[in-house]
């Protein structure tokens, strides 16, 4: 089975783009990120990712909406969806054609989620997978532990008078946060982007919290989620004139760092990506012996499961490299 990475993952001989770069005429979306999706004419999607599709601009979309594990037949190949843990909605694609069977992961962790659903890896000949954090030094603490941090520093800030002010993505992490603020003891405000696809999550069954979308102009007498570039808004300026606002940012990219390195005041490793062990424990979980991986650290990644025994690659390169010695350590 050919598979190429043209600005987007493209099995020609049945004409399937999986999370195409560029509008196209058709297209499979794993999930609503701007990075994954586009304003194409017809797609195939979750039926939450649809909706978030619709949400952020793509309304002259057609979709098509797959449930879970629905074979839909394509060209000569049957294509489904999987549960991949990423955000709510997010999903692997298997790709089955001539008894040989491709998945492509799109974004995905294996941790439990308390806004997404848990994954599910099938079983696959060969293994397409992003590889954002695939070097040894992304282990990823305990997500439960540092939701837990996240709130004592909130209660900390308020009780030193000021506004605790969390930079999260609007799409994934912010309902991540928002769901680890339930028990709290204090309000929880969202920007109006956190909160519209909030309230798309809350009606794909996800439970939150009590929150308020904040206002621009309104003061705030607890915890505020919103994006880092909304430093830059005229409303923000206006808030941090008349209140002190402490920072934090929560990212997978805040393993190790210091907080400076985000202009903030404190910094959360809480990642929706699989770390590095997470990236092995997929390939062995599909059960995969020839791997083409995409984004991050694809070359090194792939280096590290070639000395274990498998066929891997960067997919740009398009020609799997053989491992050192025939022996797999899975």
């Amino acid at each position: 089975m050919q598979v190429l990475d043209k600005k987007g993952i493209h099995l020609p001989e049945h004409d399937l783009w999986l999370d195409p770069h560029h509008a196209r005429p058709v297209a499979w979306v794993s999930h609503a990120h701007a990075d994954h999706m586009k304003k194409h004419s017809r797609v195939f999607a979750t039926p939450a990712t649809a909706a978030m599709m619709h949400a952020r601009g793509a309304v002259k979309s057609k979709f098509h909406h797959l449930e879970w594990r629905e074979e839909v037949p394509w060209n000569r190949a049957r294509v489904s969806f999987y549960p991949a843990g990423h955000v709510l909605g997010s999903a692997q694609m298997l790709v089955e054609s001539n008894g040989v069977r491709l998945l492509y992961s799109g974004d995905f962790k294996l941790r439990d989620s308390l806004s997404a659903e848990k994954i599910e890896v099938p079983s696959a000949d060969i293994v397409v997978m992003e590889t954002t954090f695939g070097l040894p030094r992304y282990r990823f603490p305990d997500s439960n532990t540092v939701l837990a941090q996240i709130g004592a520093w909130c209660r900390e800030v308020l009780d030193r008078g000021a506004i605790p002010a969390i930079f999260c993505y609007s799409l994934g992490k912010g309902q991540e946060v928002l769901a680890g603020l339930a028990g709290c003891d204090f309000p929880i405000f969202l920007h109006a982007k956190h909160g519209q696809i909030s309230q798309i999550y809350a009606s794909h069954g996800i439970e939150f919290p009590d929150f308020e979308v904040h206002q621009s102009g309104d003061d705030i007498d607890g915890v505020l989620l919103c994006a880092s570039q909304c430093k830059r808004s005229k409303w923000w300026h206006e808030l941090t004139s008349r209140r002190r606002v402490e920072t934090a940012y929560v990212s997978g990219w805040a393993l190790g760092a210091h907080p400076a390195r985000f202009g903030c005041d404190a910094a959360f490793a809480l990642s929706d990506h699989a770390g590095y062990e997470d990236l092995i424990e997929y390939v062995r979980l599909s059960g995969a012996r020839k791997v083409w991986t995409t984004h991050g650290f694809c070359e090194e990644f792939a280096a590290d499961l070639r000395a274990l025994g498998l066929e891997a690659a960067p997919l740009r390169a398009a020609k799997l490299a053989p491992p050192p010695a025939q022996l797999c350590l899975f």
